[in-house]
């Protein structure tokens, strides 16, 4: 802790907000580069109800979170289910129609002869 004097202003000194502000500084490592205002520290003992607590809502999120980008993918899974079933009945649509006419010309070639 010898670098001490360098986070904190001599007594006799002015402190402006930009050389020290107390709110920023962890309570028990002293200031730090994180503009966080939480109090916990990794390698301190700390609250196992709040690790859990805090646990479960990552999980709730995590879970939240996939099931947000998970929905829009089974949206695209089922419109391309639904593009090849359009597609295959067009396809039975078009052989008929072909049939159709094929059909429709053998009658109009029969029509003819029976006319002439």
């Amino acid at each position: 802790m010898e670098n001490k004097g360098e986070y904190f202003a001599e007594a006799s000194e002015p402190q402006t907000i930009q050389d020290y502000n107390a709110l920023l500084d962890s309570p028990i490592r002293g200031p730090t580069l994180s503009t966080s205002t939480s109090s916990f520290e990794a390698l301190d003992p700390h609250d196992p109800n709040l690790s859990k607590l805090a646990t479960k809502m990552f999980r709730k999120t995590e879970d939240y979170i996939s099931n947000e980008l998970n929905a829009p993918l089974e949206d695209y899974k089922l419109l391309e289910e639904m593009n090849k079933a359009t597609v295959a009945k067009y396809s039975d649509m078009q052989q008929i129609a072909e049939n159709l006419s094929v059909s429709t010309n053998e009658l109009s070639i029969k029509f003819q002869q029976l006319v002439l």
